[in-house]
């Protein structure tokens, strides 16, 4: 069950997801005991404040929470359902914040510790707030279950701190959008976007100014000294970078990601694109390579769909481009991923 990433192995992240999801399940009369037993978790995983795993196993493992469950929204479902305490000093340092701004500054500040993979940030402009959150090189964050929950409960307990109901003004997940969006749209109280390799959510000024019904500013002074600082991440890829990888996802319909066609898509000069890409240090067949290999594992773990389906989707006009270079991404061939 626990999938093979081959090449390099995969780092482990610190995740708390695993313990709200097999509790999830078992309150919703679902046994966990086989994904405990096929994941080679720990006995004690239910329980467990934080287990370590490879990102490939997590997304995996909540991939198969969802198969056992039925239930195609099983991460915004298990978020309605959280916990308080789960998070531990992070969530409790964000509950005693005085207002949702400064629920969400602390967030990007100290949500490193809760998982070292992770980079946060938080950024405001005259009317809106955009609090940002996902993984360095990895577009698709933590998978579509993982995204779907932690934006679905920074909405849910935001509102119970805030004592009220509030929208906020954009949600755009990392993954691509699922055939349904419904009952996203339903929680969120509009319709998300989808596919800008990391997870934000954009709030009024309004909204963030909104007193926190917990706040404690001596418990918080506490908390913030045990948290100690931080540790140095490095940045989120910048805003112009995520806004290449959406274009090049949707352009694969056409046929191989073209420089020129993503320009057009940005309103930009294909030569301002490379220089742009350039200023951070990448370029446009870095960032197409990197959509596609990320785009290509995700395809291949769906035994639904053919290697020539997923040639197809990923804009490869013949197998044998599409084998060379998933081999030159993952030193395997795509039958010998699938196993």
């Amino acid at each position: 069950m626990i999938p093979q990433s081959g090449g390099q192995p995969s780092q482990d992240v610190r995740t708390q997801l695993v313990g709200p999801f097999l509790a999830w399940l078992r309150a919703h009369g679902q046994d966990p005991a086989a994904l405990v037993r096929d994941f080679q978790l720990p006995p004690d995983a239910e329980s467990s404040p934080e287990i370590s795993l490879p990102l490939s196993t997590l997304r995996a493992f909540l991939d198969a929470a969802e198969q056992q469950s039925g239930d195609a929204f099983i991460g915004l479902h298990a978020a309605q359902a959280f916990k308080r305490g789960t998070y531990g000093l992070v969530e409790y340092i964000a509950r005693a914040a005085p207002t949702l701004r400064d629920t969400f500054r602390r967030l990007a500040r100290y949500m490193a510790l809760l998982n070292d993979r992770m980079v946060a940030s938080f950024h405001e402009d005259a009317t809106t707030g955009t609090f940002t959150y996902g993984v360095p090189g990895e577009p698709l964050s933590y998978g579509r279950h993982a995204n779907e929950f932690g934006l679905a409960l920074f909405v849910h307990v935001g509102r119970q701190l805030a004592g009220q109901p509030w929208n906020p003004l954009a949600v755009t997940f990392a993954h691509p959008a699922p055939p349904d969006c419904a009952p996203l749209t339903a929680h969120f109280g509009l319709a998300p976007s989808f596919g800008s390799g990391m997870n934000v959510l954009t709030l009024a000024s309004s909204t963030l100014d909104l007193p926190v019904v917990s706040a404690d500013p001596v418990l918080l002074s506490v908390l913030e000294r045990a948290a100690g600082t931080p540790p140095t991440r490095e940045p989120a890829p910048p805003e112009f970078v995520l806004r290449v990888h959406e274009a090049i996802r949707g352009s694969l319909r056409d046929g191989p990601p073209k420089m020129e066609t993503v320009a057009k898509q940005l309103h930009v000069s294909a030569r301002t694109l490379q220089r742009r890409l350039a200023e951070h240090h990448t370029t446009f067949q870095d960032v197409a390579d990197a959509v596609r290999s990320e785009l290509a594992r995700q395809y291949l773990r769906d035994p639904h769909l053919g290697i020539s389906e997923v040639a197809f989707r990923l804009g490869y006009s013949d197998l044998s481009t599409f084998d060379r270079a998933f081999k030159r991404w993952t030193g395997m061939t795509p039958r010998e991923f699938r196993g």
